[in-house]
């Protein structure tokens, strides 16, 4: 399988168990590893319902690192949960072949963008390949579009002229050039719209 971002060094930061549950403490251990170890990108395709602090200075020190941080904003159909509920992350919604939003994806004010996240066929645990649907199969793809976009230069986009993308800059590239869908504009299905890395690098 050939990823979104086929040349990127992928880190396998492991803070759930094998049931896929865990604490947000490990959580923040993980995200502390990232910053130790000047990662650029931190995936989480995980949440849970309730805020919690820590983990909120957890996600801010990363952003603050220069780390984008890109969560799966839940598939309850409800309230987006956490951390994709906090500024600092872009939250992402699922669509599907017909780029209609998932009924089971999450919606709010903090969905920022949208991206495949239905019947996605990929690898899974052990050697094995899995037809899996979720907003856990959507951040991905935003991830690696957010990878493939730290491999160009950022030219007009440097709003700080720092020479480098930052995580503002990045999420402000990624919204300004994604398929807008649903209600015109931003909206609480599909935040900006479906994430375009064609239109993002170009």
């Amino acid at each position: 399988v050939v990823g979104v971002a086929p040349t990127a060094d992928l880190y396998a930061i492991k803070v759930l168990n094998s049931q896929g549950s865990g604490y947000y403490s490990d959580i923040i251990e993980g995200i502390q590893w990232a910053i130790n170890n000047h990662l650029q990108v931190i995936n989480m395709s995980l949440g849970g319902s309730a805020d919690y602090q820590p983990l909120h200075d957890a996600i801010i020190a990363a952003r603050n690192a220069g780390i984008i941080v890109v969560a799966a904003a839940g598939n309850s159909g409800g309230a987006v949960i956490y951390p994709a509920v906090y500024t600092e992350v872009i939250a992402v919604a699922a669509t599907d072949s017909t780029n209609t939003v998932a009924w089971w994806s999450s919606n709010g004010p903090e969905v920022d963008v949208a991206s495949p996240g239905v019947s996605i066929y990929s690898t899974y645990k052990g050697t094995a390949y899995a037809t899996l649907s979720g907003t856990s199969m959507a951040t991905p793809h935003v991830a690696g579009a957010t990878a493939l976009l730290l491999n160009t230069p950022v030219g007009t986009h440097d709003a700080n002229a720092n020479g480098k993308w930052d995580p503002a800059e990045v999420q402000t590239q990624l919204q300004n050039t994604a398929t807008d869908l649903g209600t015109l504009g931003l909206d609480n299905f599909y935040g900006w719209g479906l994430v375009n890395a064609f239109a993002a690098l170009h």
